[in-house]
């Protein structure tokens, strides 16, 4: 079986728990990174709006920041704990993939996520094992967006 598939299952099975027990925790305390398409499909092209307001940020190399945690605010596209944009194809990779990651041959999990946190994922973390995968070593640190740091 192909590994994005099993990682594609992974997320769906706990849709119903994101809803109705986390209540989209990703999407009232986390964190975006994404392009300007990006931003105006989740903002329902109101980026600018966002921009002024300081609740986006443009970074560096020309995407968008956008911080739920430290802004107070949900994202504009969550009603009733419901992603209004999910099954759009262009929503941002970190929207698509979260809260389980493939890249390459390493299964990479967002501790942030209360679902990763009470092992609602195991069956397929062990299906990804078994197929080869290897579970990429996390740490308090590791989603965190370091590009809003000065060094």
């Amino acid at each position: 079986m192909d590994m994005q598939q099993i990682a594609k299952q992974a997320r769906a099975s706990i849709s119903k728990y994101c809803i109705e027990e986390c209540k989209a925790y990703c999407c009232r305390k986390g964190y975006l990174v994404m392009s300007k398409k990006e931003a105006d499909l989740v903002t329902n092209k109101q980026t600018d709006f966002f921009l002024e307001k300081g609740l986006i940020k443009q970074l560096q190399d020309g995407r968008y920041s956008f911080d739920l945690h430290n802004v107070g605010c949900y994202c504009p596209s969550l009603i009733d704990y419901k992603c209004t944009i999910h099954r759009k194809k262009n929503r941002p990779l970190a929207c698509k993939e979260f809260p389980l990651f493939i890249d390459g041959n390493l299964i990479k999990l967002s501790v942030r996520c209360p679902a990763v946190r009470e092992g609602l994922l195991y069956p397929y973390i062990v299906k990804l094992l078994k197929n080869g995968m290897k579970l990429a070593k996390t740490n308090a640190y590791a989603d965190l967006d370091i590009s809003k740091f000065n060094f």
